[in-house]
């Protein structure tokens, strides 16, 4: 019996994190725009030197 509670548990925690990771994976910035954002953050910076 407990080992019934401890596997439901597990079960629970598995589908809450697969929830959790599917909506901030909406909210993840593409490849290509981070390496924008990033160079102009650079080029900015240098600019400012």
């Amino acid at each position: 019996m407990v080992t019934y509670g401890c596997l439901t548990l597990l079960f629970l925690f598995v589908i809450v994190k697969s929830i959790l990771y599917y909506t901030r994976r909406t909210h993840i910035v593409a490849p290509q725009e981070l390496d924008k954002r990033l160079l102009k953050l650079i080029n900015d910076e240098e600019r400012a030197l």
